[in-house]
């Protein structure tokens, strides 16, 4: 069984980069691995998109030794998957249904997250956080700067492009469809984190809140992933 990384953390610690209820995130890709034989890759992030641990394993692999496969995929039943669409992980879900046992599939098809979906809410707070501040000038009548944001919010075809870069040339085509997506998870978790940071900077705007890890859809998410799927 093919085994790519595997980070300082484990199933009983507390993750590296802790959110209070949440684990983080799954991403599963098919490809061609560094032999160009059909692979699956199986990537465990955390919550704001470090790498927790990573597999390719050849679908050769999966067939000869279905057991080993499956104590992967439990290393990831309380995650959200989370791809460029809905679509790709239910693709993969469907393409290892007879090898899987039910209840974890099940587990995993529950909560899918977009990485466009994740975008449009963080742009939609961005709305409102500049939406407040023009209140706020209106009633102080005095000029105030509007918000500053430290980057702007980019596309899914920009995020996508920067995300896959050069940088994982190296790596076989499966394992760097994974790196990509979980680069884009990162990338998305900071600009949420830019976007905190730069409202809650204003005095006047921190009655909307603590600054919060990641947004509250995103997050719920993550939080219902954690606690509907205890370990088996």
């Amino acid at each position: 069984m093919s085994i790519g990384i595997e980070a300082p953390e484990n199933e009983l610690s507390i993750p590296i980069e802790y959110v209070p209820g949440a684990r983080g995130h799954a991403v599963l890709a098919i490809g061609p691995d560094s032999a160009g034989s059909d692979a699956l890759a199986v990537w465990r992030l955390g919550p704001t998109g470090l790498a927790g641990g990573a597999w390719v394993v050849g679908f050769d692999e999966i067939e000869r030794d279905p057991e080993q496969f499956r104590r992967i995929m439990w290393n990831v039943q309380d995650r959200c998957l989370i791809d460029w669409n809905h679509q790709t992980p239910v693709a993969v879900l469907a393409r290892i249904a007879d090898v899987v046992p039910p209840e974890l599939l099940s587990r995993l098809a529950d909560t899918i997250l977009s990485i466009p979906d994740l975008l449009e809410e963080i742009s939609t707070h961005r709305s409102t956080y500049s939406a407040a501040v023009e209140q706020h000038r209106a009633r102080v009548k005095s000029k105030i700067a509007p918000l500053a944001w430290a980057t702007p919010m980019p596309d899914q075809e920009h995020l996508g492009a920067w995300a896959i870069k050069d940088r994982f040339a190296s790596a076989p085509p499966v394992a760097a469809t994974a790196l990509a997506v979980t680069a884009a998870v990162a990338r998305t978790a900071q600009l949420w984190q830019d976007t905190e940071q730069a409202r809650y900077r204003r005095t006047y705007l921190r009655s909307l809140g603590e600054p919060q890890p990641l947004p509250p859809l995103w997050l719920a998410q993550l939080r219902k992933a954690a606690r509907n799927n205890s370990p088996a």
